[in-house]
């Protein structure tokens, strides 16, 4: 008998039940914990961050329902931060780090804290907490601005470094960081809320172990594991054996105008393991580079929402996950070339690939792509009087970010349209959109108005949700220009693809009105630029790409998304072969010869 059958007859399965869903609470509880007392305006109102628990080895054990950019990234700055520490870390220790470049995670201002969890003077966990801090240094606040010249102008670059020892801080460490990050005391608010949550957590797996003892804690893990790897072997045995392709751009890299940054994956699945291979990805470009630890992020996203949604989503389901993306690449990028948004730029398309090919394999399970990010973020100092000073430290108070309201959502699946409001791939739809209300008093903007706009859905037999359209109006004065980053957005040069016969989803548009000269002109993603008083951001955001021919869509569906607006009377008839009395919504009786015209013209013209 192996030890895996051993195991799998010893375990008590409503022991392991209790313990496994006993460790997901905790660690959901550390990011809750962290949502509802951040100063970080993202990580407070957006839930971006995540928490991970890691076995003694450094295995992903359990992750919760965070940002799949925070949670799905563990893996690799574990073992680099393990690399330099393992053996050296005590109780109270707190590692934090967020050089890309080092510890291949994401952008900078997310940084991570990494932490041994103890019992009885014995290391059992690591706990990986990785958040958007309100500013890690740079040019500019929060990180999304191109055209940096190296990493190092892009903002502080931290190797790993102990922030406490043994439960005290650090203090030379600590001054040096927060010396070099603008509201400081706010950064260092959440970094000590980080570490308290933490340990928290080292409290409530120390009781776990002390009810249910040290041994079966630890079988219960290695289950966990051997259940995950088990369940996705099984899933992979289920696909075709073959090569399977996918490709698709970034707009461009901020730098190098009119140029889309291609990213390219071959998919080989062979028995009961998968590569994805990016070898013919572009070289390494400006800001939108993706360390490799982002790339296996994303490309771990692509898997898991392909297959089951009940696999446990561990250690042990990454285990037949094998991918090939070589240095210098902007899948995995070298010092010192810059990645300010490789999660939202690249890390996108890296999941959208992914897709593709795995749509390609599994045609019944084919996931289009979701709505790309299109989030104008904020950055400047605020005019108010009533915000100018910090009142107890006088220091002048910086701003940085926004509610994430021009956000759409998810692509359609088989059988199911995309869902509105759901946010962007990478957030993996558990991010949310911040209090417009909360954003209005923390930022100098008014968010004129926030709305789901007409036919902008994917089309396809199941649609892409519906996008969105924005007016933000800025209320700064005269003397404190604000500062619009664009550099997380993407999508008004390349449209996500449709999958199994649906039409690529449309393309994202964005407008600065100029209050000053009373004129428009574009505004472009991956990009920034100065607004003044009276200037107004338009966002015009095209919803998910669509699944199927649209012309297979049923009748009643396309009826019923005119009646509630979500589709206009001329795109019923033009895109999906409908045709609608506008007085009454009745369905004509024309519809069935203008369908069946359609689909025999398109044929001709495929010949």
């Amino acid at each position: 008998m192996s030890t895996a059958e051993f195991q799998k007859q010893v375990i008590d399965p409503v022991t392991l039940s209790v313990v496994w869903n006993r460790l997901l609470s905790i660690t959901r509880d550390i990011g809750e914990r962290v949502v509802h007392s951040a100063q970080s305006f993202v990580m407070a109102n957006a839930r971006d961050l995540g928490p991970i628990m890691l076995d003694d080895k450094g295995q992903v054990i359990t992750q919760v329902d965070f940002a799949t950019a925070h949670c799905l990234v563990a893996e690799v700055p574990t073992r680099k931060i393990l690399d330099k520490f393992e053996g050296k870390l005590y109780p109270g220790d707190c590692v934090l780090a967020n050089d890309g470049h080092i510890i291949k995670s994401g952008h900078l201002p997310d940084w991570t804290f990494f932490a041994p969890i103890f019992w009885q003077d014995e290391l059992v966990f690591y706990c990986h907490f990785r958040g958007h801090m309100m500013d890690t240094g740079g040019a500019y606040s929060g990180g999304y601005f191109p055209r940096a010249y190296d990493c190092i102008a892009e903002g502080l670059n931290i190797p790993p470094l102990k922030i406490i020892e043994r439960g005290e801080e650090c203090r030379e460490v600590l001054e040096l960081l927060f010396r070099n990050v603008r509201n400081s005391p706010g950064v260092y608010a959440d970094s000590k809320l980080i570490y308290g949550s933490i340990m928290k957590a080292q409290g409530d797996v120390c009781s776990l172990i002390d009810k249910y003892g040290l041994d079966t804690v630890r079988d219960c893990c290695k289950e966990m594991i051997r259940a995950g790897e088990e369940a996705m072997r099984r899933e992979i045995k289920k696909i075709p054996e073959g090569v399977y392709t996918g490709e698709t751009a970034v707009d461009w890299d901020g730098t190098t105008p009119n140029k889309p940054v291609w990213i390219r994956v071959k998919l080989t699945v062979k028995g009961d393991e998968m590569t994805f291979d990016f070898s013919d990805s572009q070289e390494q470009v400006d800001f939108v580079n993706s360390p490799i630890g982002n790339t296996r992020c994303f490309t771990y996203a692509a898997v898991f929402l392909t297959m089951d949604p009940g696999m446990p989503h561990n250690q042990g389901s990454m285990n037949p996950i094998h991918i090939i993306a070589p240095e210098g690449t902007v899948v995995n990028p070298t010092y010192p070339h810059t990645y300010g948004s490789c999660a939202l730029n690249c890390g996108t398309q890296i999941a959208e690939v992914c897709l593709e090919a795995l749509g390609k394999a599994i045609p019944e399970r084919a996931v289009a792509p979701w709505a790309r990010h299109l989030c104008p973020f904020m950055v400047g100092r605020d005019p108010r009087p009533e915000m100018m000073n910090d009142p107890r430290t006088k220091a002048i108070r910086e701003y940085f970010g926004g509610p994430f309201a021009s956000m759409p959502g998810s692509g359609a699946v088989k059988g199911y349209d995309g869902w509105e409001g759901v946010g962007f791939l990478s957030s993996g739809g558990v991010m949310v959109r911040g209090s417009i209300e909360k954003a209005e008093i923390f930022y100098p903007f008014c968010w004129r108005r926030v709305e789901l706009a007409q036919d902008t859905e994917g089309p396809g037999e199941f649609t892409g949700c519906t996008g969105t359209y924005m007016e933000l109006i800025c209320e700064s004065k005269e003397g404190f220009p604000a500062i619009v980053m664009t550099g997380n957005s993407d999508g008004e040069v390349i449209a996500p693809k449709g999958v199994a016969g649906a039409p690529p989803a449309q393309l994202h548009q964005m407008y600065v009105y100029r209050a000053a000269k009373k004129t428009k002109e574009v505004l472009r993603t991956v990009d920034m630029t100065i607004v003044g008083p009276g200037d107004v951001i338009i966002t015009r955001a095209a919803g998910g790409a669509g699944w199927g021919d649209p012309l297979n869509r049923q009748i009643e569906r396309v009826r019923e998304d005119v009646k509630e607006g979500v589709i206009s009377i001329q795109r019923a008839k033009d895109i999906y072969g409908v045709i609608i009395d506008p007085e009454t919504f009745a369905v004509e009786d024309a519809t069935k010869e203008l369908r069946d015209g359609m689909k025999k013209n398109r044929s001709v013209s495929d010949e």
